[in-house]
C-alpha cells in the first residue's frame, strides 16, 4: 500500500514534476521516510550509501575530516534539498560518499532505493534532463565552496556571504559564522567594523543591512 505522506512529499521535488500518478505511486513504493534528532549522524564520508537521501525538514551540516582528525565543513543545507548528490542516481561511486551530513536540527529525510529508481526510472528523457540540471545547481556550489575555501581571503569570504545570503547571516550567531567562512571570530568582528566603517553595512537592531552592494561585490569578484 501506498504512503500517501512519501507520495505528497516526492511531488514537492522539483526533478519529479514531469511524473505522473502511476509513476508517482511506482516511485513512492520504493521510498520512505525517517527521522533523525539533532546532532545525529545522517551517513559518513566514505559510506556506501543504497539510498537517495533528500531533506524534507530540518537542517544539516556537511563536513569532512581532514588527516589530523579536524573537522572540516563543507556546507549548510535546508529543507527541500538533496543530500546526497543527485548525479549518483546516474552513476555509481566505488568510493562512497564524498562527505559526512550530521542533523544540526531534528530532521525528516525522504530515501529513495537508488538500484531501483535507475531501473525504473532512468529511462524517462525528462527525468535524465531535470537530473541534469540538478548536477549543475550542485557544480556551481562546489565552485562556491572552493572560492570560500581557497581563493578568498577573509574579507572576500564575508563580503561575498553577505551580498549573496544575507538572511542566512543574520540567523546564524556570529561563532557559527566564523565557523562557517573557516575564519576566528576575532577576525569577523574586525571585518564587520571595518565595513560598517567605509559604509558598505551598518548594523540596525543587531541586523546587518547592505548599504552599498556594488562596493561590497568588488572586494570578492
Amino acid at each position: 500500500m501506498i504512503d500517501p505522506k512519501i507520495k505528497k512529499n516526492l511531488k514537492k521535488i522539483e526533478i519529479f514534476d514531469c511524473l505522473n500518478e502511476d509513476e508517482f505511486d511506482l516511485l513512492a513504493s520504493i521510498s520512505k521516510l525517517k527521522t533523525y534528532s539533532s546532532q545525529n549522524t545522517i551517513f559518513y564520508e566514505k559510506e556506501k550509501l543504497d539510498f537517495i537521501y533528500f531533506l524534507i525538514n530540518g537542517e544539516v551540516k556537511l563536513y569532512k575530516i581532514d588527516r589530523f582528525n579536524s573537522e572540516v565543513f563543507l556546507n549548510k543545507l535546508e529543507k527541500n534539498s538533496f543530500i546526497y548528490t543527485v548525479s549518483n542516481m546516474c552513476g555509481d561511486s566505488e568510493y562512497g560518499a564524498f562527505y559526512s551530513v550530521e542533523a544540526l536540527s531534528d530532521c525528516e529525510v525522504l530515501l529513495i532505493d537508488v538500484k531501483k529508481f535507475k531501473s525504473l526510472f532512468l529511462t524517462k528523457y525528462e527525468i535524465l534532463m531535470r537530473i541534469l540540471e540538478e548536477s549543475y545547481k550542485s557544480i556551481l556550489q562546489l565552485q562556491y565552496i572552493l572560492n570560500r575555501d581557497i581563493v578568498f581571503d577573509a574579507m572576500a569570504k564575508v563580503a561575498y556571504m553577505l551580498s549573496n545570503d544575507l538572511d542566512a547571516f543574520n540567523k546564524m550567531k556570529k561563532h557559527e559564522i566564523a565557523y562557517y567562512l573557516h575564519i576566528q571570530p576575532e577576525t569577523l568582528s574586525r571585518i564587520l567594523k571595518k565595513l560598517s566603517r567605509n559604509e558598505f553595512i551598518k548594523s540596525e537592531n543587531g541586523k546587518i543591512i547592505i548599504c552599498n552592494l556594488d562596493k561590497l561585490k568588488k572586494i570578492y569578484e
